[in-house]
């Protein structure tokens, strides 16, 4: 060992009294998570309630808003040691470009692939539901009764979609669901930018 080589008992910067303290002054990224699910739901679920038939407009906010946005906000959540943020947002988000593939892939992928079959994109969905179902579960530790009521709806939207698909008459009944998981997301999000902003509740969560 040379006379230059740092050991804990002479570096400095290795003393308690010494120790460095990050002041995390960056903004909360729960906002542009919720914002990104609930754009991207809205649509989906005004397509699935009969108010528009085309999905160009559903691929479109899955990409950019529901799954570039939430995976944004994912990573900010990692930064910030914010497990359950980090987990929910990245996933959905990358659940949101998996959709948009499943959407586009009949005209993109349908020689190499094959379309997707309504009994697999049930089963697909089947699955994210149960996933919603647990974060749903733990959404009631985090105690925040509108972050519960988007993942009660989050939940409901993969189950009937999962319904539909696996050729379980429930209606248009997915598409509202859906509809009211959007504009609870949506609330979600401009609630918090609200409360952030007045610096007190104007939009109680």
């Amino acid at each position: 060992m040379t006379n230059n080589e740092e050991t804990p008992e002479n570096c400095v910067l290795c003393k308690p009294e010494n120790e460095f303290h990050i002041i995390d002054k960056t903004s909360d990224h729960a906002p542009l998570g919720f914002m990104g699910l609930g754009l991207a739901a809205t649509m989906l679920g005004l397509m699935g309630s009969g108010f528009f038939a085309d999905a160009t407009m559903v691929v479109s906010m899955s990409i950019f808003l529901g799954g570039f946005a939430q995976v944004f906000a994912g990573i900010e959540g990692w930064k910030k040691g914010d497990v359950f943020g980090a987990t929910a947002f990245s996933a959905f988000g990358l659940f949101w470009f998996s959709f948009a593939f499943i959407l586009m892939s009949t005209g993109i992928a349908e020689g190499v692939l094959g379309a997707a079959s309504a009994a697999s994109v049930g089963f697909y969905l089947l699955i994210w539901g149960i996933v919603s179902l647990v974060l749903l579960l733990v959404t009631f530790k985090i105690g925040i009764k509108a972050i519960i009521v988007v993942f009660i709806a989050l939940t409901l939207t993969f189950f009937l979609n999962a319904a539909a698909n696996l050729g379980i008459g429930v209606g248009s009944l997915a598409g509202y669901v859906t509809l009211i998981l959007g504009i609870s997301a949506l609330y979600t999000s401009l609630a918090l930018v609200a409360n952030s902003v007045f610096g007190k509740t104007i939009a109680p969560l």
